[in-house]
Formats: structure tokens, sequence, C-alpha cells
């Protein structure tokens, strides 16, 4: 049988009964606090964990975030060095596609390399089934991925590093989001500071909003990943916006009604058109605060 670990609920999180590894124990500060191993086929759970992870302040090496500086580099090389020299942990996300690709192997052996050199649980097993992976041996403790979310891995993952959870404010979580280039998006404007994302890496746009009425509502542009915010004029249509770049960005704060678009520009110099297709308003006899827009 497989050692358990021992979950309690303890102040609203999940306590992992195992305490973390003292200083004395570790390698030196490494840049990466985690490093997450993982296969194509699983991003959309390990994205979560990432997202979840960099809101609370830790340091996640996942490629998404570094595709800048993983351009050109030879990945070979440059990924044993991540996952053997640069980071504190590794997570390993298993499962039968993580078994069977060529990275995912080539990281897993780089964070073997490393594991054998450390006096404490280098490598960090998570498992979305129960395939069996060459060099980890059935004894070593895991998360079952199937009875915990994305969440409470990184709650997880904060005692593993011996950081208390409760120290990140409750609303420093990642915002939901729709990673698809065009479509609609409705949610709840009252929760998690407002924020959608829509889009991903350099097309990504993280709106803001806040209550304004049931016909109009505010949109800011406070978040790090936007430049920008302008309206288009009344009555206009997304083919008459034919040059985003000459419309008024001057303002933090814009209040689009149903039916206007609103056009947000990102840090990376693209630009979003944002349709305000319905608004709820809870003061107003709406069950909720919500707010529909395409784009």
């Amino acid at each position: 049988m497989r050692p358990q670990y021992v979950l309690k609920c303890v102040r609203s999180y999940i306590h992992l009964d195992v305490r973390p590894p003292t200083l004395s124990g570790m390698s030196t500060a490494k840049k990466y606090d985690v490093a997450l191993s993982f296969a194509g086929e699983d991003r959309s759970y390990v994205e979560m964990v990432a997202d979840g992870l960099r809101a609370m302040g830790i340091t996640v090496f996942y490629d998404t975030f570094e595709k800048s500086d993983l351009w050109g580099k030879n990945l070979y090389d440059h990924l044993i060095e991540v996952y053997q020299k640069s980071a504190q942990y590794t997570v390993i996300f298993i499962s039968k596609h993580y078994r069977d690709k060529v990275w995912t192997n080539h990281e897993r052996r780089a964070a073997q390399a490393r594991a054998l050199n450390e006096s404490y649980d280098y490598i960090l097993p998570a498992r979305f089934d129960d395939t069996e992976i060459e060099g980890l041996l059935p004894t070593v403790g895991y998360i079952d991925l199937r009875r915990h979310s994305p969440h409470e891995v990184c709650i997880l993952l904060c005692q593993k590093l011996g950081r208390d959870p409760l120290k990140s404010k409750a609303h420093a979580v990642p915002s939901p989001r729709s990673p698809s280039a065009h479509g609609t998006a409705t949610f709840n404007y009252s929760s998690f500071n407002g924020r959608f994302r829509i889009g991903e890496a350099l097309y990504e746009f993280e709106t803001k909003w806040t209550k304004a009425s049931n016909t109009t509502i505010y949109c800011y542009t406070d978040a790090p990943s936007l430049r920008g915010g302008a309206l288009a004029p009344r009555g206009a249509t997304l083919t008459d916006i034919t040059d985003a770049a000459l419309l008024d960005f001057t303002s933090r704060v814009r209040t689009p009604e149903k039916g206007r678009f609103v056009v947000v520009q990102n840090t990376n110099g693209f630009y979003a058109a944002l349709q305000i297709i319905d608004i709820k308003d809870d003061t107003r006899g709406d069950p909720a605060d919500e707010l529909t827009f395409r784009y």
C-alpha cells in the first residue's frame, strides 16, 4: 500500500501534515520556487496552478510565462538547467500523456539527477492517474489531482515552501479567463475585483469592470496587462473601427452602454474590441451583477 498524506481542514484551507525542510537541508536560493513539468494534454489544469502560484507571490517556471526568454535558446540544455539547478522544487504532473512524451521524460530525468544530490524531497509528484513513471518509486508520497483543485495544490505548495497561504490577500487569485481569440464572455463583475481575461500570451487582455447601472458599466485600465482603453463612436459597428490608434485612450475609466464598443490596448501593443451585450445589476432587480460582452 502507498503511504497516504493526512489532510486536515484548518482555518478554511487544506493543511498538509508534513513539515517543510529546514534551510540547512536545502540548496542555496534558486531562481524559481517551483518548476512545473507536465504534458501538453494536461495544460488546462496546470495553467490554473501556475496562475494561482504567481498570484500568491510564488516564483514559478511555467513555459507560457517564459516565451520570450525561451525564444532562440537550446531547449535541450536550458531545460536541464531549469529542472536540475534553477528551482527549489519540481512538481511533475503524472499522467499517461506525461509518460509517453519525449520532452517530459527529458525534464523528469534532469529533476531526478538533482534529487540524487539533495537531502530533501526535491521532486513532488502530482497524479492525474495511476500511470507508472520510470525511476519514481511507488512508495513516494503524492497528491491525487482527482481529489484536489488547482487552488488546493497552490496552498499545499505554499506550505511545502514554508509560506503561510493566509498572508496573501483573499482577492489575490487569478481572474477567470476565456483563452480564445474571439467569443462571448459572461461573468459576475462583483467577483475577482471585477476582472476577466480574454485571449492568451501576447494577445491576453485583463479587463476590469465595476457597477454603474443596468444600462451602462465602468471599464478600467488598471490591470497590468492593459495600456489603455477607448470608446468607439456611438452606433459604430466593428467594421467601422478601421484604425483603433485614432481613438482617445487618455482616460483610465470608460463608461460604455449596451451595444457600444470599448476598445482596449494591451502592453504588447495589440487591440481588442469588446461590444457590451447585456448588463445585470442586483440593485435594480436582477439576481446578480452580470456582464456579457462579445469580443
